[in-house]
């Protein structure tokens, strides 16, 4: 279940949260560093131990996606999603080349076999494919794709820590 935690931006208080990380409590304070001009997080364990300390980095928003097939001689999946803007917006707005692999989460998919993270490669600036071992079923509804950036990847192995939208997305 995600828990999700408004963030209000102070460079003169140090917001705090409680999370649960890889099963045990924890305290995250978010402090703005002059230095830098950004925010970090700074993860706590329950008896204050100082446990890691990492930027603010924010998830870019989802996009939609305009096509999915499925390909069975080969297992894999081709997805073709909008650019950020709407559906008219030129393609120079991403500047992702053929060849790259990225980490990427469809969801608000029927069948439900499309959805979840999976390591994509870019065929074109739009377009990338996906493995898919087995067939999905015929496609329903086409949902988003989303690339998350977990903060806490380094550290914690169960639990995942994603800001976007102004919240933070705790996942167990």
């Amino acid at each position: 279940m995600t828990t999700i935690i408004p963030f209000l931006p102070s460079n003169v208080t140090t917001p705090e949260f409680s999370a649960r990380l890889d099963g045990e409590d924890h305290t995250i304070r978010v402090t703005w560093n002059v230095a830098a001009q950004r925010f970090y997080i700074n993860v706590y364990a329950a008896d204050g131990t100082w446990v890691i300390t990492i930027p603010l980095i924010s998830s870019p928003p989802a996009r939609s996606v305009l096509y999915a097939s499925y390909d069975p001689f080969i297992g894999i999946v081709t997805v073709d999603m909008a650019p950020y803007g709407g559906w008219t917006t030129p393609y120079a707005d991403i500047a992702t080349k053929p060849g790259t692999i990225i980490h990427y989460t469809l969801d608000g998919f029927q069948p439900n076999t499309y959805n979840g993270r999976y390591r994509c490669l870019h065929i074109q600036p739009l377009r990338f494919t996906l493995p898919m071992p087995r067939d999905p079923g015929p496609l329903v509804v086409v949902g988003h794709v989303s690339r998350l950036l977990n903060m806490i990847q380094s550290v914690f192995t169960r639990s995942t820590m994603v800001y976007r939208n102004g919240a933070f997305e705790i996942n167990p």
